[in-house]
């Protein structure tokens, strides 16, 4: 996929990738940020991250009302963060 003319300005200037924003983060500073996005969700919604995605997907696939302020699209990303997450996380766990 090409980037843009921006994020190639941004690559130049920072020497990061925008596509990639956690790229440059070390293993424990990205465990730091998953945690604290973690526990900021679960006290949010009073439910565990994997419960929480698996009632939002399940919603979907109901058509049931979606909860007040997040729409389809949201929810959708919400679901695919977790999976990548979890993805990513049983990858280097092996």
């Amino acid at each position: 996929m090409a980037r843009s003319i921006l994020e190639n300005r941004i690559v130049k200037l920072e020497g990061r990738n925008p596509a990639g924003p956690y790229e440059y983060l070390t293993d424990e500073e990205l465990d730091a940020r998953i945690a604290d996005g973690t526990t900021r969700i679960e006290a949010e919604t009073d439910m565990d991250l994997a419960d929480y995605a698996e009632v939002l997907s399940e919603a979907l696939r109901a058509g049931e009302p979606l909860p007040d302020g997040i729409t389809k699209m949201e929810i959708q990303g919400i679901i695919a963060l977790f999976r990548e997450v979890a993805s990513t996380r049983s990858h280097h766990a092996q």
